[in-house]
């Protein structure tokens, strides 16, 4: 994903442009437990997106846009995961090297890095089968409550494997 000029959190040239694999190159994931339920959430640290001053979207990122797209919902509190997984999209770990990918319908990447996790995530999201995907525009985990309460957090429950 990333350049030796760019370095690993920036995305090659070829990740901006108009067909790109995965919109959404510039995430970092963090595996976490939210309401006792095995969660990614995705912080997007350079995320660009534009609202009124009512709180109205005028532009929405591309994460957003995905995630609305397969039917995610809005995060509210408190959290309440109830509902089946999206259809077409796929996600696996391999929690010996933390490798992850998250495919969105139709195959294209949502999400290919690393997230490293706590020996017990895993065996969890095994004996679940699925895994809950956080996303907002927070550049960092400290921007996450203030977005809930905006209403600009969405989640969607995946389908998820873990490999090796």
């Amino acid at each position: 994903m990333g350049n030796k000029q760019n370095g690993p959190d920036r995305p090659d040239d070829s990740a901006l442009g108009v067909h790109t694999e995965a919109p959404t190159a510039r995430l970092r994931a963090q595996s976490a437990r939210i309401a006792g339920a095995p969660v990614i959430v995705m912080v997007q640290p350079e995320t660009v997106s534009w609202v009124s001053a009512d709180g109205t979207p005028r532009a929405r990122d591309s994460v957003e846009t995905v995630m609305q797209a397969s039917g995610a919902r809005t995060f509210t509190l408190p959290p309440d995961f109830e509902a089946e997984a999206a259809t077409g999209w796929q996600a696996h770990l391999s929690p010996s090297t933390s490798e992850m990918r998250i495919s969105r319908p139709g195959g294209l990447a949502f999400y290919e890095g690393t997230m490293p996790t706590t020996p017990d995530w895993p065996r969890d999201v095994a004996a679940a089968g699925t895994a809950v995907l956080i996303t907002g525009p927070m550049a960092t985990l400290s921007d996450f409550e203030p977005l809930i309460a905006k209403g600009r957090v969405l989640w969607l429950r995946v389908p998820f494997e873990i490999k090796g």
